[in-house]
């Protein structure tokens, strides 16, 4: 038996090319089952990482229809989250996840090499993913665009909270209509195109930054996916507070049905406290405050009284 050596340096190498650890993202809409989606691939090395993500989510409504929209906001949570990690954890990311939100799963990682880390992650997502196309320079479809799509096919499904809250405390109080948002306070349900990692506050006062959402007992996936976005916005914009300390209030301010609801059945019921409770954690987590009232006069009271202290 004659013993060949082979020398690895007569192989072509990429002239500048990078080698890296790459993961898939799955999304997995059902708990427990074996569905999946391919939402995103994770390429980094020592000195940086690059996190390409699906662009692609509007496809979304084919399988869900309308409760496409909590799917899309459940991955774009997610996306933003991951990136945040990565810088700030690199690989442990993956070897040790804390995804934002539940239906979030890490693959096994791997070695490849690639011009750049973009590169990698690039061909990877179009290698794996249903829900990605490779960008070219007349695409702008992002998540947030996706969201909007699928959005306004739902003929005003959004939550129209916030829009009946402004227009409580603009009765009460004219003076504060300041405080919210532009398309709240012009009564305009205006939909929030560009990036998906623009935050969106509803309501901003002297002494209370608040977000809107409402707990529905017919959709609950959508609508708590909804307030998880809310929840990240809400905690984007309080950690961009100057100093130390905390100046103002940040709660994010929930509507639920009464315990007494007719039109709610009990399993309902207990698919609520169940909801609320998992939002209530991650509010901890995040050191923000989870309020649930009753109706929108409420609401309106508690944003009169805390600004009026």
């Amino acid at each position: 038996m004659i013993d060949i050596t082979i020398d690895t340096d007569i192989f072509p190498k990429l002239r500048d090319g990078v080698r890296a650890h790459w993961a898939p993202v799955f999304f997995e809409p059902i708990s427990g089952s074996y569905e999946r989606f391919v939402v995103g691939v994770a390429a980094f090395n020592k000195d940086s990482f690059h996190l390409e993500w699906a662009n692609q989510l509007d496809r979304l409504k084919c399988f869900y229809g309308l409760d496409a929209i909590g799917a899309v906001s459940a991955i774009e949570i997610a996306g933003e989250y991951l990136e945040a990690d990565l810088a700030k954890r690199a690989a442990e990311a993956f070897t040790k996840p804390d995804p934002a939100v539940t239906g979030i799963a890490f693959g096994d990682l791997r070695e490849a090499e690639g011009r750049s880390l973009e590169c990698v992650a690039r061909s990877w997502m179009s290698a794996l993913s249903s829900l990605y196309v490779e960008p070219t320079t007349e695409m702008v479809s992002v998540a947030r665009p996706a969201l909007d799509a699928i959005a306004d096919a739902s003929q005003g499904s959004g939550d129209r909270l916030p829009f009946m809250v402004c227009d409580y405390v603009k009765s009460q109080r004219e003076g504060f209509s300041a405080y919210f948002r532009a398309d709240l306070r012009e009564g305009k349900q205006r939909r929030m195109k560009g990036s998906s990692h623009k935050v969106i506050i509803d309501f901003s006062g002297s002494k209370l930054v608040a977000n809107f959402g409402t707990l529905k007992a017919g959709s609950l996936t959508v609508s708590v996916n909804l307030i998880k976005r809310r929840l990240w916005d809400l905690k984007v914009e309080r950690d961009r507070e100057p100093g130390s300390e905390f100046t103002r209030k940040h709660e994010m301010i929930l509507q639920r049905p009464p315990k007494d609801d007719p039109q709610v059945t009990e399993k309902q019921q207990a698919n609520l406290d169940e909801a609320f409770e998992a939002l209530e954690r991650q509010a901890d987590q995040e050191e923000l405050r989870l309020r649930a009232l009753g109706s929108v006069q409420q609401i309106g009271e508690h944003l009169l009284a805390v600004e009026a202290a």
